[in-house]
């Protein structure tokens, strides 16, 4: 149960900055799994502003209103229904670019068929928990 704990939080850690702070990502990335930072993929097509697709899902105004709902320790399914907006859109937009950066590791070869295949495997459900956890982060 301890391992699935720290996975749920460190994908859930990395989910949340890479739709908060794309720029941060691949180096969250790196230390999650060890491996080489990756960049932030231009194939998406919200590549420049994933942030505002976020916060357009979850209902929010800007990235420092969901920063501070996250803050007072509310989860990513909190802030959504705070909204009126359904939490699944948002699960579905982070899965996709956590898939996408998965994807580019296995080209770039710093993540295995193997790994990457366990991990594809892992990633809608920690993710899913991980949006409805709420975290303590201050406090």
């Amino acid at each position: 149960m301890k391992f699935k704990l720290k996975k749920v939080v460190i994908l859930g850690t990395m989910a949340l900055v890479i739709t908060i702070n794309p720029s941060m990502s691949g180096y969250l990335t790196s230390l999650a799994y060890a491996a080489h930072p990756s960049k932030q993929s231009s194939t998406s097509n919200h590549a420049e502003h994933p942030e505002d697709e976020l916060n357009g899902l979850l209902g929010a105004a800007s990235d420092k209103e969901v920063y501070d709902a996250l803050l007072e320790g509310e989860s990513l399914a909190d802030i959504a229904e705070s909204h009126g907006q359904d939490a699944d859109p948002v699960i579905r937009l982070q899965v996709a670019q956590l898939q996408e950066q998965l994807q580019k590791r296995l080209k770039e070869g710093s993540l295995t068929q193997e790994a990457y295949e366990l991990q594809l495997q892992e990633l809608p459900e920690i993710v899913a928990d991980s949006a409805r956890t709420r975290y303590t982060i201050l406090g």
